[in-house]
């Protein structure tokens, strides 16, 4: 019970910390406009961005991609690709400054956290006579 209170206790951290990472080192819109770019390039940023901190082990983002503008629009390729390098990085931080708690690391927890439910099962029907069920099973 100790390592699932430490473990949630680490998760807590994770959710509370994560925004404030996000915040301080994202690029923005702005940045990216003053450096020229399209907004196609933008959309296409952002979408990798949050592709990529999926990828990266973020389980509350998912994968974003136009694949219409990806296949035809080299600016929103491009900038996908910059976004992805981008989300990866980030998410990369954030789990390190986590402890490591990504996607598959709070699956385990939860997972370890939950009751067995055959062997409570085993636990309680262990000292009843099966036989005393047999007048269930007879028709009136």
């Amino acid at each position: 019970m100790t390592y699932l209170i430490k473990s949630l206790g680490y998760f807590i951290v994770f959710i509370v910390a994560f925004p404030s990472l996000l915040s301080g080192c994202a690029t923005s819109d702005a940045t990216l406009r003053e450096s020229g770019h399209s907004e196609a390039y933008i959309q296409g940023f952002h979408d990798g961005r949050h592709s990529g901190m999926n990828e990266a082990g973020n389980f509350l983002e998912h994968m974003v991609k136009d694949t219409q503008q990806f296949a035809d629009n080299p600016d929103y390729r491009a900038g996908w690709h910059a976004g992805e390098a981008e989300g990866i990085r980030m998410q990369q931080e954030a789990n390190s400054a986590s402890g490591g708690y990504s996607n598959d690391n709070v699956r385990k927890e939860i997972k370890k956290s939950q009751p067995n439910a055959n062997a409570i099962g085993r636990d309680v029907m262990k000292d009843v006579d099966p036989s005393t069920f047999d007048s269930l099973n007879k028709k009136q």
